[in-house]
């Protein structure tokens, strides 16, 4: 065995014991799972206009708490919100709370809009593979590389799982896997997704949007989701 593979060796084992996934950490702590579902937008930030007094932000918190409540008094799985009001909430601190509160999971819900009124249904965005480190030798670019990829990875294992159940509620109208610079994605070391549901500028989306119970259908699919993922983790 020559050097370069033994080094390599020894920064795999570095990362499996000292980087496990924060998702088993939590486990083995006895701590259960943390979610944060961030809703999109709030305060003076409308997000996108389904009508005249409906706005983005408030859908978006509506599914959020829809989401919470399913979840109710469930010991194993804690969510929580990056906002429970109208308020203003900059994506520098939606991304610290997830920090903060060491996140198994973070998700992120929006509603799309634009490319005409044809344009409907729904997608999610995950952060994007970054290359592996260029020089074999510098192991911290190595460990990085690997220990993001894994968040990654399982990022777009609860993408998969997330659209399957949403595409009950929007028969036919999955947009696909996207991998996209988004603001609110960059920089974080969990798994996380934004989620966009449906089009404002679509009529067919706009009204499923706006009805209660299609919101609470929304909330169910991704809080099964949710026990999908933590259910599949480790596996």
């Amino acid at each position: 065995m020559n050097a370069r593979l033994s080094k390599l060796i020894l920064i795999i084992l570095s990362v499996l014991f000292i980087f496990p996934l924060s998702a088993e950490a939590a486990e083995g702590s006895g701590e259960g799972y943390s979610i944060l579902v961030d809703p999109a937008h709030g305060g003076a930030d409308n997000g996108v206009t389904l009508s005249k007094d409906v706005h983005e932000k408030a859908i978006t918190l509506a599914i959020a708490e829809e989401i919470k409540r399913y979840f109710g008094k469930t010991k194993t799985i804690k969510i929580y919100l990056t906002r429970s009001t109208d308020k203003d909430l900059s994506i520098s601190e939606r991304k610290q709370a997830a920090t903060r509160l060491r996140a198994d999971l973070f998700i992120s819900l929006n509603i799309n809009a634009g490319f005409g009124k044809e344009a409907s249904g729904y997608e999610v965005y995950f952060p994007g593979f970054i290359k592996t480190a260029s020089s074999q030798d510098n192991s911290k670019e190595i460990v990085s590389d690997m220990v993001r990829n894994e968040y990654l990875n399982n990022s777009v294992r609860f993408a998969h799982i997330v659209m399957k159940n949403i595409e009950k509620i929007f028969p036919r109208k999955n947009r696909g896997l996207r991998s996209a610079t988004i603001p609110i994605l960059e920089g974080l070391t969990i798994p996380a997704v934004v989620i966009e549901l449906g089009f404002a500028t679509n009529i067919q989306d706009r009204k499923k949007l706006m009805n209660r119970k299609v919101q609470e259908s929304i909330a169910m699919a991704v809080g099964k989701s949710i026990k999908e993922y933590i259910a599949t983790s480790g596996a």
